[in-house]
C-alpha cells in the first residue's frame, strides 16, 4: 500500500502589476543616467541629442565589452591551465604515461571553453550597458548569428535547377 505525504499549500502574495507608464519611466531613467555619464550633448550638424547619446553609449559599451572580454579570457585561461596541469600531474603521479597529443588536445579544449565564456560575458555586458544608457537593448556587432541555408534552392524555376533535376531523374535518383 502506497501512502502519500500531504503537502501544505503555500499561498503566494499577489504580484505587483506593471505600471502603464513603466516604459516612459525606463526611458527617463536611461536619459538621466546618460546625462550623468556623458553630460549634455550639444545639438550640432543636425544630429539630435538622442542620436548623440546613442553613439556615445555604443562607443562606451564597445570599450567596456573589449575590456571585459580580455579580462575574462585571461582569468579563464589561467583557471583552465591550472586545472589541466593538476590533472596531468595526478595522472603522472599514478604512474600513467600521457601522450603529448592528448595534453595538447586538453589544453585546446580548455582554451576554447575559456574563449566562449569570455565571449558570452562580454556580449551580455555590451547589451546591458547600451540598455542602461539608451533604454533600448542592442546586441553587439561582434555577435555571431548564423542562419543555415535551406536545402532547396531559393527559386526552383531556374534553368540550372531544372536541368539538375532532369539529370538526377535520368540517372535514377
Amino acid at each position: 500500500m502506497i501512502k502519500w505525504k500531504k503537502f501544505k499549500v503555500q499561498k503566494l502574495p499577489a504580484q505587483k502589476s506593471p505600471s502603464r507608464f513603466a516604459g516612459m519611466e525606463a526611458s527617463k531613467v536611461a536619459e538621466k543616467s546618460a546625462r550623468a555619464k556623458f553630460g549634455e550633448a550639444p545639438e550640432y550638424m543636425g544630429m539630435s541629442t538622442k542620436s548623440m547619446t546613442d553613439l556615445a553609449a555604443e562607443s562606451y559599451a564597445m570599450k567596456a565589452e573589449n575590456k571585459m572580454f580580455f579580462r575574462t579570457l585571461s582569468k579563464e585561461l589561467k583557471a583552465s591551465r591550472t586545472k589541466t596541469a593538476g590533472g596531468v600531474k595526478g595522472l603522472r603521479a599514478a604512474g600513467k604515461k600521457i601522450p603529448k597529443a592528448s595534453i595538447f588536445k586538453a589544453k585546446q579544449k580548455g582554451a576554447m571553453k575559456s574563449y566562449k565564456t569570455a565571449d558570452t560575458k562580454s556580449k551580455a555586458a555590451f547589451t546591458k550597458i547600451v540598455e542602461r544608457y539608451t533604454g533600448r537593448a542592442k546586441s553587439s556587432m561582434f555577435k555571431k548569428s548564423v542562419k543555415t541555408p535551406s536545402k532547396e534552392p531559393y527559386s526552383l524555376d531556374t534553368r540550372e535547377v531544372q536541368y539538375l533535376k532532369k539529370v538526377k531523374k535520368d540517372w535514377g535518383f
